[in-house]
């Protein structure tokens, strides 16, 4: 006697596979804000790196221009360059470098936002799109 096959339905595949496709989901979600977070410790960190650089530097340069006024002019004759020429030269090209990285500070703070806003509208989209096409599979 030949035993007759169960009626196969489609939601017995569909909704293991929703669940499923719902948890992938959420692990993708949860890694692309894990991964921000370290992205945006380690461009504080660095930022932080460059901020203490550039301060290295414009102290540097602030000791080095001090030296040259405390120098006696009439006994050392290299002594007699005008510490104005550290105001508008080297003082000036410091913060220039400074607006330099402030700038590329935003635009890493607005790349950094646009991609991780860009990657979880992907994953949230793909897995839209596949939801749809497990719907269409009841029809």
């Amino acid at each position: 006697m030949a035993t007759k096959a169960k009626p196969y339905d489609v939601k017995d595949f569909t909704e293991p596979v929703k669940e499923l496709s719902r948890l992938v989901k959420e692990t993708y979600l949860n890694t692309i804000d894990f991964s921000r977070s370290i992205s945006e410790e380690n461009k504080k960190m660095f930022q932080k790196q460059l901020d203490y650089a550039l301060d290295a530097e414009k102290e540097y340069v602030s000791t080095v221009k001090d030296l040259f006024d405390k120098f006696p002019k009439e006994e050392i004759p290299f002594a007699g360059m005008d510490s104005r020429a550290f105001d508008d030269g080297l003082i000036r090209a410091l913060e220039y470098r400074k607006q330099v990285i402030d700038s590329l500070k935003t635009m890493s703070d607005n790349v950094t936002g646009g991609s991780h806003d860009m990657a979880k509208k992907n994953v949230v989209k793909a897995f839209s799109i596949f939801d749809e096409a497990l719907d269409s599979l009841k029809i």
